[in-house]
């Protein structure tokens, strides 16, 4: 008879790239991709340093870098100010030396210029906003039919206000998940619902061509939300 082996106990799970943990927080998760793109960023400035192409710069940081920082962002978007930051100073670092590359000066000391300004200047958005977008704009496709996932659109539910409520003000599209706990009222999914309520405040997202929308959106995240 063979000999009874104890069961390890996991503390984590790495799941289709993502590391799982009991409390769903996904911290360790973002400081391993984030150590992960450093290190490949590190790569890229310096193998890149005799490049005159701007653009097969961006194709290596895209390709090797913002790959990792984006994969499945959808699930682990951090709320956290502490780690959304964490994210985005990998790429704020790639954004000062482009900006180097392009203008001939570096943004930092003794210009300090503003980070959202060098990000606009080499033309590309906070990570933070894209995870919001990609999200945002799963869901607008999911109500449009155009993805087909029953599991995530039987949690959405329209907000069908009485008609006192409509005439004072604006009802929201979206009915917000009510949450009893912190870590629930901040997941993605929730906090994307939140997002689409304000934005159909300014567009109708049923009205308007998908193409067209989708400009119309990140727009408004990048602008218009605080």
């Amino acid at each position: 008879m063979a000999e009874a082996t104890a069961l390890q106990r996991v503390t984590q799970v790495r799941d289709l790239g993502v590391q799982l943990t009991p409390d769903l927080t996904f911290r360790e998760h973002i400081v391993k991709i984030c150590k992960k793109a450093y290190r490949n960023l590190g790569f890229v400035l310096r193998q890149s340093q005799g490049f005159t192409n701007i653009t097969a710069i961006r194709v290596l940081y895209d390709a090797l870098v913002r790959s990792h920082l984006e994969y499945g962002g959808v699930v682990w978007a951090p709320h956290e100010a502490k780690y959304s930051d964490m994210l985005e100073r990998v790429q704020n670092k790639f954004a000062r030396h482009l900006y180097r590359r392009l203008y001939g000066v570096y943004p930092l000391y003794p210009l300090m210029y503003p980070t959202l300004f060098v990000l606009g200047m080499v033309s590309y958005n906070e990570l933070g906003v894209r995870r919001q977008f990609t999200l945002v704009v799963y869901l607008i496709k999911l109500l449009h039919g155009k993805q087909h996932n029953p599991g995530v659109l039987q949690l959405l539910s329209f907000s069908v206000p009485d008609r006192y409520v409509w005439r004072r003000r604006r009802p929201p599209l979206l009915a917000v998940p009510a949450a009893k706990t912190n870590l629930l009222a901040k997941t993605p999914l929730t906090r994307a619902i939140r997002t689409i309520n304000q934005i159909q405040t300014v567009i109708d997202v049923f009205a308007c061509q998908f193409n067209k929308l989708a400009k119309i959106i990140l727009y408004i995240l990048c602008y218009r939300l605080e």
